[in-house]
């Protein structure tokens, strides 16, 4: 079974090296790794330093591109029969294709794209650093969707990077709508409309590097939100998921029995959300829970809400963003 790597990089030159590494020691190791490179640096020669006797092909193209563009344009050089998207930010276990290959030939399954949930990690042995990666790994923040639960194996509306089944891929690709989208989420609505099943498996190991500074993982935040409004209003779909509805559902209710009592009581709002993510941090981690972390849960999920916002507010605007690689 002959699979591809593929992805982009930005600048993130020394994360990347460290996301190839991990690519590099796959118990299976690829055909070829294809890499979009719409930086300032060529690392052209540095990567194929680091093939040494490897027997892989090397697909690199320098040119300056938003991420989806960059993606469509690496989908067209695979030549194999599988494509796995890498981040420079991620770092795969050394078992992650072996085990992601074994599942895309699972008759039982039958999915065009599997993956698995990814579990977050800090670069620096700091307080914020630590914290970042710590808020990333509490999927109660997300309101516990599946693709960021590790025990989870199953089908999913949203798959980090993602496995895939090179022709399927080619034939749906990435969307490259101009606008910050949520392509992880969108590409795998765009598979399931197709009729194709995307599959989640515990036995997938893969992690990423945090950000390691507060102010950047709220910027994060309000680009996840930011995101999330285009992908509704280009998609039409304003629940992807049954989760979606139930907790905009849910969040509705509350609002208007605030408003009701009195606008005033609005105030108590961000209470409400510190209340529940203090319930999943007793709750979830019981035994390595730090009271302290609800409290920056709440400001990040207000930092989501903003950049939601301001994406409907600003629907109208004639400049868009011209890039897809979120800082």
């Amino acid at each position: 079974m002959k699979y591809s790597f593929f992805g982009t990089c930005l600048n993130d030159y020394e994360q990347f090296f460290g996301c190839l590494d991990t690519i590099l020691d796959q118990s299976v190791l690829p055909k070829e790794i294809i890499l979009i490179n719409s930086g300032e640096k060529d690392i052209r020669q540095e990567i194929l330093e680091r093939f040494k006797n490897k027997h892989i092909s090397l697909v690199y193209i320098f040119k300056k591109l938003s991420r989806v563009k960059a993606l469509n344009l690496a989908i067209e050089k695979s030549t194999s029969e599988y494509s796995f998207r890498f981040d420079s930010r991620a770092r795969f276990s050394k078992y992650y294709a072996e085990n992601s290959l074994n599942i895309l030939n699972d008759q039982y399954i039958d999915a065009a794209v599997v993956g698995g949930s990814p579990t977050a990690i800090s670069d620096k042995d700091t307080f914020i650093s630590l914290l970042c990666s710590e808020i990333m790994n509490r999927n109660y923040i997300f309101f516990y969707p599946k693709h960021r639960d590790i025990k989870y194996s199953g089908y999913s509306s949203s798959i980090y990077l993602g496995c895939f089944n090179t022709n399927v891929l080619k034939a749906i690709k990435f969307n490259e709508k101009v606008s910050l989208l949520s392509e992880d989420s969108l590409i795998i609505s765009d598979f399931r409309d197709k009729g194709f099943k995307a599959y989640l498996s515990s036995n997938i190991k893969i992690s990423y590097l945090s950000r390691s500074s507060f102010f950047n993982l709220l910027k994060l935040f309000n680009s996840y939100g930011y995101c999330r409004a285009n992908t509704i209003l280009l998609t039409k779909k304003i629940f992807i998921s049954p989760r979606h509805f139930f907790v905009f559902f849910s969040f509705l209710i509350i609002s208007i029995i605030i408003s009701l009592l009195s606008l005033k009581l609005l105030i108590f709002f961000p209470m409400t959300l510190l209340l529940i993510n203090f319930y999943g941090e007793i709750k979830y981690f019981r035994k390595l829970n730090k009271i302290y972390i609800p409290f920056y849960a709440t400001l990040c999920q207000f930092s989501w809400i903003i950049g939601f916002l301001w994406s409907l507010i600003t629907i109208f605007k004639k400049k868009e963003i011209h890039s897809n690689f979120i800082s």
